[in-house]
């Protein structure tokens, strides 16, 4: 090659070195250069939308613990039922009270309820409302897996927040 390079016109040589190098320049540009751009830019991007999500957050942080801050704050309802009565009155209200159940008060502000079997969705949904609407939460909690699709039984602590 070397020699068939020599044998050439100088004119001929400095075209194919002009050419040579111009193809160096172009491959290295479209090969290496534009994609490492073009991936740079993208990182940059992803990041600064990551940022803004990541702001987002925080900020929707800040709002959920200011209102846990004011809901934990607010005084339960208050209401003249006994935490005995509303949980009765609740189990009524949610269909609970159609299964085998037994509900004990200890004290003014604890109530020990206990049920043979029931639908676990159902029995949440009760114990969110109870927490959400009453502020009342669970002290102990007990769940057996009955072979019966989604049955459980449950002895459950409850207590004024």
């Amino acid at each position: 090659m070397k020699t068939w390079f020599l044998q050439l016109e100088q004119r001929e040589q400095y075209t194919l070195v002009i050419g040579a190098i111009a193809l160096v320049i172009i491959l290295f540009y479209f090969l290496i250069y534009e994609p490492f751009v073009n991936s740079y830019q993208q990182l940059q991007t992803m990041v600064s939308a990551d940022y803004n999500a990541l702001q987002w957050m925080q900020n929707a942080a800040q709002e959920i613990k200011q209102l846990r801050q004011q809901q934990h704050h607010q005084k339960p309802s208050t209401s003249s039922q006994s935490l005995l009565a509303l949980i009765d009155s609740s189990i009524r209200k949610s269909g609970l009270d159609k299964t085998n159940k037994r509900i004990e008060p200890r004290g003014d502000n604890i109530v020990n309820v206990s049920f043979e079997m029931n639908s676990f969705t159902t029995l949440i949904t009760w114990l969110a409302d109870l927490y959400n609407k009453h502020h009342i939460q669970i002290q102990q909690i007990h769940i057996e897996h009955i072979e019966k699709a989604d049955n459980v039984k449950v002895n459950v602590i409850l207590t004024n927040i």
